[in-house]
């Protein structure tokens, strides 16, 4: 394996900072032992492929010094990600380049989006997009890189930016940037999470134009500070799914009734899946949850992005066989009663403070399609057999 280069690093940093370490892949393996891309982000159903180029901008006076960039720049970092993409489709499974091998989502589910990060050209070079047949490959620079990977740091809120993107190629929309793709967020998070206008008759802008200003003025904006400041109440989601990462890379994560070591990682997914926004919610009830003064109150329920449930447990790793068998029984109770709920993912714990044996956690995954009208009367026999448990499970 060749050396990393000091722009792989660095991009390699961005990816586990807003993707974290379970689904950050540095030089997969691909096509006869070769070097797949420069770094593959795989959760749930979604794959980034990305490809860095840094090489030096030089001006020759005229096209020429442009045109030699872009082809040593972009053109091959586009050819790299095509190529990437084509073996991907065709494989169930890619070895990581520490030999680690990563099993990638059914065929069918996968969505696929392309970065090509080139770097040298300090801004002398419009920004663009490029095709790569199955469909576009977005270019950020230097500048553009660092502020879009912070500001939709997790999988979610980051593949809803390009995908709102994409969507408004396929539109026919007309973009003009004068100046990066940084103005296209600071205009993305204004207008709400889009990048469409309608006007007061409800008909849709068939052209965008952002002037070079928008994202330093957005910046300035108490808009922006309250976001910065809002999400760093979501942080302790991010140490749980990291924390949590080192035990199951490390192999010490055991099926709770075959005591084997298991790489189990479907509830850590989910875990990662849910946005920025939902993660403040989240971090809040479970901090809550485990200093809560009321030692009574031992489950909390936490409806969350994407029809998920999180259901919190506190119970002692003293008595932890039935701690797991607790934790399993109430995320059944709360699939069988909680409406529009097709995953619930179960974390139990024991409270700060309060073990004289050493700490441990359990986790459960149960995933069941929604409920349909055959299901109703399974559904209130459930409600009815169960509920004494329903105050404790849906109290937030």
């Amino acid at each position: 394996m060749t050396a990393k280069t000091r722009s792989e690093e660095y991009v390699e940093y961005l990816c586990k900072t807003s993707f974290l370490t379970l689904f950050t892949h540095q030089n997969p393996i691909g096509k006869k032992g070769k070097e797949l891309c420069d770094c593959l982000v795989v959760c749930g159903n979604n794959i980034i492929i990305i490809s860095v180029k840094e090489i030096e901008y030089k001006d020759t006076g005229d096209t020429t010094g442009m045109e030699r960039w872009r082809k040593s720049a972009i053109d091959k970092s586009v050819k790299q990600i095509c190529g990437a993409e084509r073996w991907i489709r065709d494989v169930e499974k890619i070895e990581r380049s520490d030999g680690r091998v990563i099993t990638l989502p059914e065929k069918e589910n996968r969505n696929y989006h392309r970065i090509s990060i080139s770097l040298g050209a300090s801004r002398k070079l419009p920004y663009s997009w490029e095709d790569c047949n199955t469909g576009y490959v977005h270019v950020f620079d230097e500048k553009s890189v660092s502020i879009i990977f912070s500001m939709f740091d997790t999988i979610t809120d980051f593949v809803n930016f390009l995908q709102e993107i994409e969507d408004l190629q396929k539109k026919d929309i007309k973009l003009i940037i004068e100046g990066g793709v940084e103005d296209l967020v600071a205009l993305y998070i204004v207008n709400g999470n889009s990048i469409e206008f309608v006007d007061e008759n409800g008909k849709k802008a068939d052209m965008v134009f952002l002037a070079d200003d928008l994202w330093e003025s957005f910046k300035k904006s108490e808009h922006y500070e309250d976001i910065i400041s809002e999400r760093k109440k979501s942080y302790l989601w991010d140490w749980l799914i990291e924390y949590y990462t080192k035990d199951l890379l490390g192999e010490r994560m055991f099926d709770m009734y075959n005591k084997k070591i298991t790489n189990n990682e479907l509830a850590f997914i989910e875990m990662a899946l849910q946005p920025r926004d939902f993660r403040i919610q989240l971090s809040e009830a479970y901090e809550d949850f485990l200093n809560i003064v009321n030692k009574k109150i031992r489950c909390r329920m936490v409806k969350a992005y994407n029809r998920t449930a999180f259901v919190f447990l506190a119970g002692a790793t003293e008595d932890r066989k039935r701690r797991g068998e607790e934790l399993m029984m109430r995320c059944h109770v709360v699939r069988g009663i909680v409406d529009n709920i097709t995953t619930v993912v179960g974390i139990a714990a024991d409270r700060p403070g309060t073990s004289d044996v050493g700490y441990s956690s359990d986790f459960v995954y149960m995933y069941k399609p929604v409920w349909t009208e055959k299901d109703e009367e399974t559904k209130q026999m459930m409600q009815k057999e169960l509920g004494y448990f329903k105050d404790a499970i849906i109290r937030k």
